[in-house]
């Protein structure tokens, strides 16, 4: 199932019936943030969203989710054909990479790519790569990058969201003790290796914030999302300064 060497643990096989265990068996940390190798993409079987921060046992947001749509069909590796999967996680970095080739219902193929990576040099941050290259499709395709809840989302109360042009960020508060944290996001595309210079969709709910980003292409172009999320948490800063904070921690990366 999982292949343990000195530096590294890879699936070489698409394994759908045990990704729970290998999610939880496949957790990185950097000793401030720890995730989970649950999928970025949308998957809609039974899955572990979990990420959590030194000193709270309660999962905080899903910080690495993203959805990719080509028309009116959502990327889900549970209803899509997967084949060619291949995640490993390399514990020295620590960083987990993924890629894998998938059909929809409707016979259209991507090859997908992800890379994950929390930071050793700067603790507070995550960041992800994840590329979509088509094989057959032509059409619209839309990627989103979002801050959404994660597995323990009903413990968290929403103080304030912002999206701005540039960054988004969540100001949240886990119930019902009195610890706080914000979760600071921002996005790039390219295509084709070229920056994409249109603006953004907004989205901004209750419980969910981010960006959504359409784009047309067809076989052989390759979308690539550059996503970072910094997070802050009133166990090392005082309340009324963790936007600021987590801005910072952001826009230094």
């Amino acid at each position: 199932m999982l292949q343990y060497n000195t530096w590294t643990i890879e699936q070489n096989e698409w394994l759908p019936t045990q990704e729970m265990a290998i999610e939880q068996q496949l957790t990185f940390s950097n000793d401030y943030l720890c995730q989970t190798a649950h999928f970025e993409e949308h998957y809609s079987a039974p899955n572990r969203l979990c990420t959590y921060i030194k000193g709270i046992d309660t999962s905080i947001l899903n910080l690495s989710a993203i959805s990719v749509r080509l028309g009116d069909e959502r990327l889900d590796l549970h209803d899509w054909h997967v084949e060619q999967f291949y995640r490993c996680l390399h514990k020295n970095k620590p960083i987990l990479e993924r890629h894998f080739v998938a059909t929809s219902p409707k016979g259209h193929t991507l090859k997908v790519r992800a890379e994950r990576q929390l930071m050793m040099d700067a603790k507070n941050l995550m960041q992800l790569v994840y590329e979509v290259q088509s094989v057959n499709y032509t059409g619209p395709i839309t990627l989103l990058s979002l801050l959404r809840g994660g597995e323990d989302a009903d413990q968290w109360y929403s103080l304030m969201n912002h999206v701005g042009d540039d960054l988004c960020w969540r100001w949240m508060q886990l119930q019902p003790m009195n610890i706080q944290l914000c979760c600071a996001m921002s996005c790039q595309l390219k295509k084709n290796d070229k920056l994409v210079v249109q603006r953004p969709i907004k989205i901004e709910k209750q419980d969910v914030i981010g960006y959504s980003i359409a784009q047309r292409i067809k076989p052989g172009d390759k979308l690539t999302l550059c996503k970072k999320v910094a997070v802050v948490d009133s166990n090392d800063y005082a309340k009324d300064h963790l936007i600021d904070h987590a801005i910072r921690c952001l826009t230094n990366l």
